[in-house]
């Protein structure tokens, strides 16, 4: 048998040059029309991006958006500059809202099982993914309660701890298997760990709600708990407060929105995704609440401006604040929204005075607490400090009050995203004498 003949590297090269320039011709056109086309895509959005205004704030994604960055030769050397430049260029890049919907759609296509670090989970329910949460800042937040809840209580003050799960600890048989739950255990027992170290105790609430079954207790786009939720973590905290809870059918349920779409669907982009129901739980009396929001962070249309002590506050004759649902940020309808740093909710005859013999209770808290609020003010009047926007001398503010419980009630997030109750030692030392 003859041995079969090898071409040599010069002569395979020049039968693939001889090909490519005998196909020239016929794929021209086509070369030319993906190089206008993509000169065209870039110079057309290049002009887009620089005669658009620029946006401060994202109103799908609910959150700020980066602005043109100041220029100094400083930054420039070091790159600081360019990192901002480049997270401006992102946050302002026409039609964003659009091409963050493709990418989610071709990353749902391709079966990822998440995007922009949101897991798409069973029955409609997005989660934000959290797997390595700060530890340093949730024991700083925990040394902070245990330095100041004894002198709390030394003053007479009642101290209450409660931490809520954040919903991938909660709805956890709505996340894919491969996820599972290792990180939400982890994180809590990790502050069992850091409480009994500290001997302090806190009010689970993680366990409280994951004791009630198949229930909507968590908004599937947003990361908040629902109303009902909220109402099962009230039930348990109005125990631990000494106080007998409502009956769930002692409340009426009223619809206050069924276009709800949350912070968790903002950031993962499934625009396919269906909007949550917002509702109220409503009960005889509530009509004669007061809110008073202090130096209010949102510019509401329907608030009468007052001014006391030389303290300005909006107020309105509900803790529900309606027009709010006409933006995209529904669930700051509960309170105001904004993460307001100080407001008051009071109960008020037809006169609009106070209700004598009501106690107050102080909440330090987050965002959690705002669907929380009207059951707890079905007992209490109430004060809320957001220690994110403010630091008061807690315990003067309790003893010029006369308040005598304080409700800390935050959810695994914010514990472990910052180290905000450091502020608590605002004045601490003074009333350790």
């Amino acid at each position: 048998m003859a041995k079969e003949k090898f071409k040599s590297a010069d002569e395979v090269a020049e039968e693939y040059l001889e090909l490519e320039m005998s196909l020239g011709p016929k794929s021209r056109f086509e070369n030319i029309l993906l190089t206008v086309l993509t000169l065209a895509f870039v110079f057309i959005f290049a002009i887009l991006f620089w005669i658009i205004p620029d946006k401060t704030f994202s109103e799908e994604e609910n959150a700020p958006l980066s602005t043109f960055p100041e220029f100094t030769v400083e930054g420039f050397i070091h790159g600081d500059f360019n990192a901002e430049f480049g997270t401006y260029m992102a946050d302002q890049f026409p039609l964003r809202n659009f091409f963050i919907g493709v990418k989610a759609f071709f990353e749902a296509a391709q079966l990822k099982g998440q995007n922009n670090n949101v897991i798409l989970g069973g029955n409609g329910y997005l989660f934000a993914r959290n797997d390595y949460p700060n530890e340093d800042n949730l024991k700083s937040n925990v040394d902070s309660l245990a330095n100041f809840i004894p002198v709390a209580e030394k003053k007479g003050i009642s101290c209450t701890f409660a931490v809520a799960g954040r919903k991938m600890d909660v709805m956890d048989e709505y996340i894919p298997t491969i996820y599972g739950t290792y990180y939400s255990d982890r994180i809590f027992g990790i502050l069992d760990g850091m409480c009994d170290d500290a001997e302090l105790e806190y009010l689970n609430l993680r366990d409280t709600l994951n004791d009630i079954g198949d229930a909507p207790l968590y908004y599937k786009t947003d990361h908040h708990w629902t109303s009902l939720g909220a109402y099962y973590a009230y039930r348990d905290i109005a125990e631990e407060l000494g106080i007998t809870p409502y009956e769930l059918s002692d409340f009426n349920v009223e619809t206050a929105s069924e276009e709800f779409y949350g912070t968790t669907w903002s950031s993962a982009g499934v625009k396919w995704a269906d909007p949550d129901t917002i509702e109220y739980y409503r009960w005889e009396g509530d009509e004669s609440i007061t809110l008073r929001i202090q130096s209010p962070s949102y510019d509401y249309k329907n608030a009468t401006e007052i001014t006391e002590s030389g303290v300005s506050y909006d107020v309105f004759d509900t803790y529900y604040v309606r027009e709010l649902l006409e933006t995209k940020d529904k669930y700051a309808s509960f309170l105001g929204g904004k993460n307001n740093s100080y407001i008051e909710v009071t109960m008020t005859d037809e006169n609009g005075e106070p209700v004598e013999g009501r106690e107050t209770l102080l909440l330090m808290r987050d965002s959690f607490s705002d669907s929380l609020a009207p059951f707890l003010a079905r007992h209490y009047d109430l004060i809320l400090i957001d220690l994110r926007t403010s630091s008061p001398d807690a315990i003067s503010m309790c003893i010029e009050k006369e308040i005598d419980n304080i409700l800390f009630i935050y959810n695994m997030e914010s514990l472990t995203e910052a180290p905000t109750l450091g502020v608590l030692n605002k004045g601490l030392s003074a009333h350790r004498k």
